[in-house]
């Protein structure tokens, strides 16, 4: 038995660091193995072996299932042995500076694993991700992948940094935005050629390279490679310049192409010709919105924009409520993507904010209702009611109690206040009866907030204005007898006044093609 591995046993250590010359010139003569007896040492928190001709693990890894950090820096390793995905309380892996070509199938399964560092290897394929709900950072750098590694789910909620620097990927899936807390994406020196626009609404991104890669547009590549541009100034480019990939799926490392046009998006096409597009110094009145850093961690992503001109009178208010409660069902998978919210502009006294208080704090007053109540006391009374109609009819509840779950885990709630601090909206649940539209309204301020992605905000609300021309709702008409619907824009942005959407853009609306004519701000 080795020396170190002997007094490990002898002490009943949970940590073993083999290094050194000594260390090597033992593995040298195991044939680039491992002590048997280290596999002995069940007890094992921590494995760290580096620097070394180390060759070779065997199966016996499974035995050490309490090792939560394992360490295996600059050896000689060309794989690891399918047994790893076993090792169930693993949050720590590095494998960095070896020879691995592939990494275990079933690493995905390791669900506590939270730092993964493979850099240095000869890595041409990488293994789905998708089940290491903990993880934190992924460094793939200097390998030879060719694809994304596989990461972009929403299920990697906590995934902060992707680090593929020095490989040979050729595109930045438009997936990437489903990773709600990526702070840093490190891409740099690979054969990447454009980048999607949805990667400006990875909100948290605040570090960006895509330096060394040989970009088609000039301009961008020029910014990128400047030593002073900042990543807020790269963002800002991808926003306004690069295309987005409607039509394609961003999960995952692989989407699906365009499809041919279907009747209905066609007719779709026809109806967004009669959208007129105001900016935001065409119309006094309209609000902004300040999101603060603490929702961030709750209910991230929001979109805003005003409807004018609209026609709810008599029986097209009542369509419109279902057409929203359809939308709900619908597209917005039961509000667990997004949540649609609706104001009477008339009533909104902006500007707005978009904030978190605690659910015994804040006080609504609740569609309906005519009584102020804490949102504690509206949960609670919504609770009781929902009992009671199971009781009663002795199945699945309907209304707003639907939604209660969503709420349950935070001690935090989101909601967006006027000026005077009134509660106006408390989603995903109701808004305030302050602010309630009615058969009178003719300007909307429309509110669509998600958990999810700002993508999915955007192609909410794209709905909404989709089905306002469709069922006519508007007012106005063309020459031709069409529906014509004017849209104003609405900044979100952060306290410190930093741009986080304009909606809508020049890259939104994304069921239209380029020969709609949409009356833009500046055309």
């Amino acid at each position: 038995m080795w020396p170190d591995v002997a007094q490990a046993k002898q002490e009943k250590r949970y940590e073993l660091v083999l290094c050194g010359q000594d260390v090597n010139e033992l593995i040298e003569k195991a044939k680039g193995q491992l002590d048997p007896s280290v596999y002995d040492l069940t007890q094992l928190n921590l494995l760290k072996v580096t620097n070394s001709s180390l060759t070779t693990l065997t199966p016996d890894l499974a035995r050490l299932t309490n090792l939560i950090n394992l360490v295996l820096q600059n050896n000689k390793l060309d794989a690891l042995p399918d047994v790893t995905v076993n090792l169930e309380k693993l949050k720590f892996l590095d494998v960095s500076g070896n020879s691995l070509t592939s990494l275990p199938f079933g690493l995905g399964q390791l669900n506590a694993l939270t730092t993964l560092n493979v850099t240095g290897n000869q890595l041409s394929t990488f293994p789905s991700l998708e089940g290491c709900v903990n993880l934190l950072i992924v460094d793939v750098s200097h390998n030879q992948l060719t694809e994304f590694p596989d990461v972009c789910y929403p299920a990697l909620a906590h995934l902060s940094e992707v680090r593929l620097a020095n490989n040979k990927v050729g595109q930045v899936p438009v997936g990437v935005v489903d990773l709600p807390s990526l702070k840093l994406l490190d891409a740099a020196h690979n054969d990447i050629k454009a980048v999607p626009g949805e990667l400006a609404d990875c909100l948290k991104l605040k570090d960006l390279s895509l330096k060394g890669n040989p970009l088609s547009d000039r301009r961008f590549k020029k910014l990128v490679e400047a030593e002073r541009s900042l990543p807020r100034q790269v963002l800002d480019y991808i926003r306004q310049h690069c295309p987005r990939s409607s039509g394609q799926e961003g999960k995952g490392k692989k989407g699906k192409g365009k499809k041919n046009k279907s009747r209905e998006e066609e007719e779709v096409d026809v109806l967004c010709k009669e959208m007129k597009v105001l900016g935001l110094a065409e119309m006094e009145g309209v609000p902004s919105v300040v999101v603060t850093a603490a929702v961030k961690e709750v209910r991230p992503y929001m979109v805003c924009c005003v409807l004018h001109h609209l026609d709810l009178s008599n029986d097209l208010f009542k369509r419109f409520i279902t057409l929203q409660t359809k939308l709900h069902d619908g597209i917005c998978e039961k509000r667990m993507g997004a949540t649609i919210a609706t104001h009477d502009l008339a009533k909104v006294q902006g500007p707005l904010s978009y904030t978190v208080h605690g659910p015994r704090e804040m006080r609504i007053l609740p569609l309906g209702k005519s009584k102020e109540v804490s949102a504690l006391e509206l949960y609670r009374t919504l609770q009781r009611e929902a009992e009671a109609q199971r009781k009663q009819q002795k199945r699945n509840v309907a209304g707003l109690h639907r939604f209660l779950h969503m709420v349950e885990s935070w001690q935090q709630w989101p909601c967006l206040e006027d000026a005077q601090g009134k509660i106006i909206s408390l989603p995903p649940i109701t808004n305030s009866d302050c602010t309630k539209i009615t058969q009178d309204t003719t300007s909307v301020l429309l509110e669509v907030t998600s958990s999810s992605s700002l993508s999915k905000a955007k192609e909410v609300a794209d709905a909404v204005l989709l089905i306002v021309l469709q069922n006519g709702l508007s007012s106005r008409t063309t020459e031709g007898g069409m529906a014509s619907l004017t849209v104003q824009q609405v900044r979100v942005v952060d306290a410190d006044g930093g741009l986080r959407v304009l909606y809508p853009s020049h890259t939104d609306l994304t069921f239209q093609e380029e020969r709609i004519s949409v009356m833009m701000p500046g055309k």
